[in-house]
């Protein structure tokens, strides 16, 4: 950062610490200092100045934004069980809900110094979503009227999305906003799921599948809806207890959904930790035996399929020279949106290059690829003969 931007953005933020108390628990000298590491990020494009957390930071976890009077904490990390019969008693002790998991990216959509915005997991303000979420949400400014300090948490998911490659079967174009959380900024916590759930009917805000109450003493039938969820290739489940006094949400994905994160993830392994792979190949294993579902021709076909099916043409690419990408499309209601969202894109440092772009039926629909340089040098590296030592 050159030393005159810093030293604005240093103004800002004795700004925002001025007006924002509870930020006021760090030392403001701290929060300059992780300002000139980096670990404090400023945030473009909004009508006062903001702020983002890349990590945790003295209680402040990852992803939150700060403003003058605005503290939206990032969403937090949702632990995960292997077992159902053992993992469900151990964190929920009362009834609960079962959410469907829906395969997408998360974003928090708040009504920020008097615009919509939608921020992303790591604090990002979301180019696409932001753009998008009046055409799926049409009631949202109405919602934020009434209730200006809430924050409605979306996934937003579909075969037309910038950010995953994954997405529930039965969207088959374009996206969805499914609404599953609301956070009030007031009293820093989420609703009671009776309560979302009543102000989510009355909005008409789409929402994952809901299903329960559930006991964690008779776990049968939430193991016969992530069966058909595994049918119908569906992610898997977030568990809410009715009442947060009797335990936390925690989740649970269907081993077709670890199988699906194999093939998508595999030919860019040089991207990614192995231990991604690891823990995939250890639920799926898990969840199996829990669920007795067979471990048979079928599946190991499956599973071959996911590592191997793609893998020849891709290796046929990197040997010709050519690197490793991933293709996406979206579809924008403006130009400007493309503009800002490709700006996001540089500024994650992550190398695009559009292929297309077209209006058709009042969208501008694009067409890019992410360049992943790791992978490719992960393949490259091999075939072109460097040896590694194991």
């Amino acid at each position: 950062m050159i030393e005159e931007e810093f030293k604005k953005q240093t103004e800002l933020l004795r700004e925002v610490y001025q007006a924002l108390r509870p930020l006021r628990k760090v030392r403001l000298e701290d929060l300059e200092k992780a300002l000139e590491q980096s670990k404090l990020l400023f945030i473009e494009g909004l009508k006062k100045p903001a702020f983002r957390f890349r990590r945790e930071f003295r209680g402040f976890p990852a992803g939150t934004v700060i403003g003058p009077g605005l503290l939206m904490p990032g969403f937090p990390s949702i632990p995960r069980v292997f077992v159902l019969k053992t993992g469900i008693p151990r964190y929920i002790s009362g009834p609960f809900y079962a959410e469907e998991k829906i395969e997408g990216y998360n974003v928090r959509l708040a009504n920020v110094f008097g615009e919509i915005k939608a921020f992303t997991r790591r604090g990002y303000v979301c180019p696409f979503a932001t753009d998008r979420w009046p055409d799926f949400l049409p009631r949202l400014s109405e919602f934020f009227e009434k209730y200006p300090r809430y924050v409605i948490c979306c996934e937003v998911a579909g075969p037309e999305n910038p950010f995953v490659s994954e997405w529930p079967p039965y969207i088959k174009e374009d996206v969805a906003f499914f609404v599953f959380d609301i956070f009030d900024l007031e009293r820093q916590k989420f609703l009671a799921p009776e309560e979302k759930y009543a102000l989510l009917r009355e909005y008409e805000f789409r929402t994952p599948e809901i299903s329960g109450p559930y006991s964690p003493q008779e776990i049968d039938p939430l193991k016969g809806l992530i069966l058909r969820y595994e049918e119908e290739g569906r992610e898997g489940v977030v568990l809410k207890p009715v009442s947060f006094k009797d335990g936390r949400v925690i989740k649970y994905v269907t081993s077709s959904s670890n199988v699906s994160d194999l093939r998508v993830a595999f030919p860019y392994i040089g991207e990614l930790d192995a231990s991604y792979i690891v823990h995939r190949l250890v639920r799926m294993t898990i969840t199996r035996w829990e669920l007795d579902q067979p471990f048979d021709e079928n599946f190991y076909q499956a599973l071959g399929e996911a590592f191997f099916g793609e893998m020849k043409e891709l290796l046929d690419k990197v040997a010709q020279g050519e690197p490793v990408e991933e293709v996406f499309k979206v579809r924008l209601r403006r130009k400007e949106s493309l503009e800002a969202l490709m700006a996001h894109f540089r500024t994650a440092q992550v190398r695009i290059e559009i292929r297309r772009e077209e209006w058709k039926d009042e969208y501008l629909h694009v067409e890019f690829a992410k360049i992943y340089p790791k992978a490719t040098s992960f393949w490259a590296g091999k075939l072109q003969g460097l040896a590694q030592i194991d």
